[in-house]
């Protein structure tokens, strides 16, 4: 069965959560439906360390923030934001 590969950004703390890397990827089997949230859970069984951090986190999809069952494409370009607040 073919696979794709979807990357996804990552800034600050999270690309250091992510073993200091600006961009990750993960590898999901060709044809497999997936929505942002199942790609957030994916980043957190792949990457161990960044998993306590996503409740905090959005993703983003060409540039928007994604509601939970947003579909995922291929082509799609994603990053997670870590949400933060100031005064």
């Amino acid at each position: 069965m073919s696979r794709i590969e979807l990357s996804v950004k990552m800034f600050g703390p999270l690309a250091r959560l992510a073993g200091a890397r600006s961009e990750v990827t993960i590898t999901v089997p060709e044809g497999v439906a997936l929505n942002s949230e199942q790609v957030t859970q994916l980043l957190g069984a792949q990457y161990p360390d960044l998993a306590a951090s996503l409740p905090a986190c959005r993703l983003a999809v060409n540039h928007e923030f994604a509601g939970a069952d947003q579909p995922i494409s291929p082509t799609d370009e994603l990053a997670l934001v870590g949400m933060v607040s100031g005064g």
